[in-house]
């Protein structure tokens, strides 16, 4: 009998002996292993990222290596995290398998026969933007995740494109566009316009629309439009392929409007535009929507960031009837702009002449009539429902972490429907110019000033070309300055040689106006006057800058200009560019932020980074369970021996440590063990450093209403000091993992600090927090600055940062940890508090010294 006792007492006192202990050392192998392959994806992420920037040029070997590296890295923690999680999430293999699918259809090219070629909006899945195009899956989100109103509506994916161009013969003839001129093209339309469908097609066509014909009536009629693969992604394509509206719901007139749409791809302003962003002719597929149409008494645009540079405001534009008056710029529209408080406020209303508006003539079509004399004068919003629209803008706004440009219709009976979403390019306030100097501009005639809304920004100047009708497009000589009635998306066909564009009427929400920002145009709309006062021929320099500061001078005031605006494609205009990028959206949006949310599960990842975040919250989980369940096993037997402690530390941080042997000091009764009791030299460390006098903030810090927005599905800390979630410690004598969460922004601290310097490392990652990305961004500004004065070799992406170092002796490594543990501590609440570039340097600056004053 005293054998096996005093076995076990050795056991107690040796853990490294023991069953128990070899069991908590393979999880914790296992839970390195994870962390290990979490690590190097993301810096595969990071890295691909950067690339992203614009200051590196690569090809598609480069983003197959990447992914190849990401992939493998990802693969290898999800084994290991089956291993310590004993396969309770088998969820997470579907998901990166359905992933790697979607990534390795991009990297090849090819088309998936598999899916289906017609799909509802509420069976669109959040892995199926290829197939159902960017229009029709952005719209679909708009009520499947947000729950907000839209026409009941369904898509012809990218796979009934495929099926269709196959049964026509179509795939060679488009194969060989990539030079075709305007007759080749033309042909292709003609040949798109007179071709069939297989009987699967129309089956699956002739069954959705009897669907919705159950649902709508029999009367019902269709908006039948284009959502192509990466239209309103990254680009807009804006007005660029036809929308045939009143579509009666049959299998004929739905085929017939379909192949309108699909031939659009290769007319004049579309292949333009598809080739000033470098796309090969052919190469775009094409998806379609089927959208019921709203009998709309209103109509407008809302884009979430005012013209310009102004993003705490938003413009609602409305007019009556269809939308079309508003988007196409045929008529002068309400506009209504609302500052973006903590309670929205309307700021200004500027009734529009609305001298035109475009109606629905049931199964016949459209048409753009006269408005009565009576209904002009009128606002098409009343201010509540001016509110209503801008709150359901902020949600999508917040919900896609950016801009949005939102179409919208109100019918009869004042139920606002939503018809597009997509997102909105806006000048970055940080690299606005200033002003230019008007001054230098003296003895020039003035024509115009402040005439008018901007739509983009810049100064240049050209020759007048006063536009009469759209076939004079292909007349405009290289450097003219476009002056027209009103806009049209068809204006693209003469961006490459355009210095700017001026209209009579026309509103800053319009396809065009779009479209001129992605080209960075400068651009003035609604100016009542242009073409009676401006002369065809005319040598002119526009000058436009914020809202309605416009001036056009007579002659050439080179003083003024800027340098040429260059209309050749861009580097983030390039296709493997746009590639990447696409991969990128089923790899780098986190969509699991709080781990205590109900939202937290396996079903809810969505990228790599869901994956790669899920699987470091339920490791160290899964590993704390296992160490606390062998710890009551050895309770049982001693009564206090445990591997899990809970530190008493005098900050507001509740730690669990996880001893792996020589972590802590010998521990008696019950009492939590302190800072006294870490043995563990990196631990020990980084808790000096964050205990360090003046370091840690325990006053709560307000946040501004933006930032209350952008935190609103973020844990904002504890005020007060109080006491915030667990945060975990696997610790021995010469190693430690931290794992630190405070609000919504998270430390990863992995470290080896022993007398081999060769053996010695730190690995730093830090992500998150609840303020604006513009303030998350700057705090990661900070830590960068400091880390770099302690050596880490550093990658920062938005907000988060990466450190490394490695080969340091051992008292070196301690000195970093505990300004590792400083930097932890006061930055914890920073982010709310940098509202200045020059704020980052004045407090690394002053970090640096030891002093760790936040005030400006």
């Amino acid at each position: 009998m005293k054998k096996p006792f005093f076995r076990r007492l050795k056991e107690v006192f040796a853990p490294g002996q023991t069953e128990a202990s070899s069991d908590l050392t393979t999880h914790f192998r296992d839970f390195q292993a994870v962390l290990d392959g979490n690590n190097r994806a993301l810096e595969a992420m990071t890295e691909m990222g950067e690339k992203l920037g614009g200051e590196y040029l690569f090809d598609v070997n480069y983003t197959r290596s990447a992914y190849a590296t990401l992939f493998s890295a990802i693969s290898g923690a999800l084994d290991h995290f089956n291993l310590l999680t004993d396969g309770q999430y088998p969820q997470l293999a579907g998901t990166l398998a359905r992933i790697d699918t979607l990534v390795q259809r991009m990297l090849r090219g090819g088309a998936s026969l598999s899916s289906p070629l017609v799909v509802f909006y509420p069976e669109i899945t959040w892995d199926q933007a290829e197939e159902v195009g960017g229009k029709n899956y952005h719209l679909a989100e708009l009520a499947n995740a947000l729950h907000l109103r839209i026409p009941h509506a369904f898509a012809i994916t990218t796979t009934a494109f495929t099926v269709f161009l196959h049964h026509n013969g179509l795939e060679a003839r488009l194969a060989a566009l990539a030079e075709a001129d305007t007759a080749t093209l033309a042909e292709v339309r003609t040949a798109i316009l007179a071709g069939g469908f297989p009987e699967d097609f129309s089956a699956a066509l002739g069954a959705a629309l009897e669907k919705l014909r159950d649902r709508l009536g029999h009367n019902a009629t269709l908006a039948v439009r284009s959502s192509a693969e990466e239209e309103d992604g990254e680009y807009s394509f804006a007005g660029q392929f036809e929308t045939r509206l009143n579509v009666p719901c049959t299998v004929e007139a739905v085929q017939s409007a379909y192949k309108e749409v699909v031939a659009s791809l290769f007319q004049a302003n579309a292949t333009s535009y598809q080739r000033q962003l470098g796309y090969d002719l052919g190469t775009l597929k094409m998806a379609v929507g089927c959208v019921a149409m709203i009998d709309a008494k209103a109509s407008g645009v809302i884009y979430t960031a005012a013209a310009g540079k102004d993003r705490s405001r938003m413009a609602i534009s409305a007019a009556w009837g269809l939308g079309p008056g508003v988007v196409d710029g045929l008529t002068d529209a309400d506009l209504y702009t609302v500052a973006k408080e903590e309670m929205l406020r309307v700021v200004e209303r500027r009734i529009g002449a609305k001298a035109r508006m475009v109606v629905n003539l049931g199964g016949s079509g459209i048409a753009t009539v006269e408005t009565p004399a009576e209904q002009r004068p009128l606002a098409c919003l009343s201010e509540p429902q001016v509110l209503e629209l801008g709150r359901q803008a902020l949600a999508i706004e917040k919900y896609y972490k950016g801009p949005q440009d939102i179409e919208w219709a109100m019918d009869a009976q004042d139920r606002c429907y939503l018809l597009q979403a997509r997102a909105l390019r806006v000048e970055d306030p940080a690299e606005t110019p200033a002003s230019a100097d008007t001054s230098a501009a003296t003895g020039y005639p003035v024509l115009l000033r402040d005439q008018g809304i901007v739509v983009q920004r810049g100064a240049t100047a050209g020759t007048v070309f006063i536009l009469q009708h759209l076939d004079e497009l292909e007349k405009i000589p290289k450097g003219s300055i476009l002056v027209a009635k009103h806009d049209s998306p068809h204006f693209v066909q003469a961006i490459p040689i355009l210095h700017a564009i001026i209209t009579d009427i026309g509103v800053p929400t319009s396809h065009m106006a779009s479209i001129c920002r992605e080209f960075n145009i400068p651009t003035v709309v609604n100016t009542g006057s242009a073409t009676s006062v401006l002369r065809h021929g005319q040598a002119i320099t526009l000058q436009a800058g914020e809202g309605s500061e416009v001036v056009v001078y007579e002659g050439i005031v080179q003083s003024l200009l800027r340098e040429e605006r260059q209309t050749a494609a861009k580097l983030r205009e390039l296709y493997e560019f746009r590639r990447q990028k696409y991969i990128m959206r089923y790899i780098a949006p986190l969509h699991l932020v709080n781990s205590l949310e109900q939202e937290f599960t396996p079903e809810k990842c969505k990228t790599v980074h869901d994956l790669v975040r899920f699987m470091h919250e339920k490791a160290v989980q899964a590993l704390v369970a296992n160490a606390e369940g062998q710890g009551r096993g050895f309770h049982r037997f001693f009564g206090t021996k445990t591997a899990v402690h809970r530190l008493a530390l005098p900050i507001p941080v509740q730690m669990l440590v996880i001893d792996l042997g020589g972590g802590l000091r010998s521990t008696t009764g019950r009492k939590a063990p302190g800072f006294d009791e870490v043995a563990s030299v990196p631990l020990r460390a980084v808790l000096a450093g964050m205990l360090a006098p003046g370091v840690w903030q325990n006053e709560g810090v307000p946040l501004r209403g933006a930032d209350l927005l952008s935190g609103m599905t973020r844990a904002a800390d504890v005020p007060g000091g109080a006491a915030i979630m667990e945060n975990v410690a696997l610790a021995s004598s010469e190693y430690v993992n931290m794992s630190l969460r405070f609000g919504y922004h998270f430390n990863m601290l992995d470290c080896y600090c022993s007398d081999t310097p060769r053996n010695n490392h730190i690995y730093f990652r830090f992500v998150g927090g609840a303020a604006a990305i513009t303030n998350r961004s700057r705090r990661i500004q900070l830590m960068a600055q400091v880390l770099a004065e302690q050596g880490f070799a550093l990658k920062a992406k938005g907000d988060l940062l990466v450190g490394r170092l490695s080969g340091l002796n051992r008292q070196e490594i301690e000195g970093i940890l505990n300004q590792l543990g400083r930097l932890i501590g006061f930055t914890r609440q920073l982010d709310a508090r940098l509202d200045s570039d020059e704020m980052v340097t004045i407090l690394a600056r002053r970090f640096v010294q030891g002093d760790y004053r936040i005030t400006p």
